[in-house]
């Protein structure tokens, strides 16, 4: 579980096609992708497609990713899976079920204002905070991590 107070801030998924260029090196191997993507930012929401086949590499993941990388799993079908909590240990943050999340918000980058943002961000109790927009940049990501920062959330 999270350690401390702060939000974290990511986005669905960290394997975006057109990331590559703007953010991964056009020559780095796909499977080092995660480990890039953890140095940047402390969480990913991981597709319920990634983390549900039945060769999913949550090992690998748990070894890919520094101590305080925190992985968080979409729970769209809302099927029980005990998989993620035993592999994952301390990295386990969680699930998200659709509508049923308290503590960790989907956003769409593009959906609201700043103004918006700030005042939903302030009267709740969040976690987590993860950029669900399927052309999501990089850019847009870091903006608002350093926006979360700012205002002290």
């Amino acid at each position: 579980m999270i350690h401390d107070n702060t939000i974290s801030v990511g986005a669905y998924d960290w394997d975006h096609a057109h990331w590559l260029g703007s953010f991964f090196p056009d020559d780095l191997p796909e499977d080092w992708r995660l480990s890039y993507y953890a140095n940047e930012f402390t969480s990913v929401l991981v597709p319920e497609f990634k983390w549900r086949i039945e060769n999913a590499e949550l090992e690998q993941w748990v070894e890919d990713t520094p101590p305080a990388f925190r992985f968080y799993f979409h729970n769209a079908s809302g099927r029980p899976c005990d998989k993620p909590i035993s592999v994952m240990g301390d990295k386990f943050a969680g699930f998200v079920l659709p509508d049923k999340n308290a503590d960790v918000a989907l956003l769409n980058y593009q959906s609201k204002s700043l103004r918006e943002w700030k005042d939903g961000l302030l009267n709740t109790e969040l976690r987590a905070i993860f950029l669900t927009d399927e052309r999501l940049t990089v850019t847009q990501l870091s903006d608002f991590k350093s926006l979360i920062e700012f205002i002290g959330l």
